[in-house]
């Protein structure tokens, strides 16, 4: 502040009124300044704990489904294995008969990749609680015969 009753505020030069309000309107009008000061304080640290809630959301959600993409796709590369297995298995069975003159065998080898084909390879996801995944599994409903 100067002598001639200016005040400098961020790079302004102001004039003040030199105090000329009684000083329960200043004490008042202060204590109302220090309560928004407060309040814009409490107000700041809550949306900041709110965006740091919302992050932390965000990152359980992103673990979460890149943890269920990692087990549908091990699930289905197994899955998927198995098939490979059991058609490969069939047209060795359809191979010998065919060199045996066995009909009956071939039949019996396309029957059966014909079954493995027909399965729906996906019912395992279709399944909507783990819990119900997991007793599929025990029962070997989900396996391919």
């Amino acid at each position: 502040m100067s002598d001639n009753n200016d005040e400098y505020d961020e790079g302004q030069v102001t004039k003040w009124d030199g105090g000329n309000a009684p000083a329960s309107v200043n004490s008042t009008v202060a204590l109302e300044v220090i309560g928004k000061i407060f309040e814009f304080a409490r107000e700041k640290e809550i949306t900041k704990r709110e965006i740091e809630r919302y992050r932390m959301m965000r990152d359980i959600a992103i673990t979460e489904i890149t943890e269920r993409y990692k087990f549908a796709h091990a699930l289905m590369n197994k899955t998927f294995e198995e098939r490979r297995m059991v058609i490969e298995k069939e047209f060795k069975v359809i191979d010998e008969g065919l060199e045996q003159h066995d009909y009956q065998l071939v039949n019996m080898g396309l029957q059966h990749i014909t079954a493995v084909v027909k399965d729906n390879p996906f019912k395992l996801f279709q399944v909507t609680t783990a819990s119900q995944r997991h007793k599929m599994l025990e029962d070997g409903d989900l396996s391919i015969k």
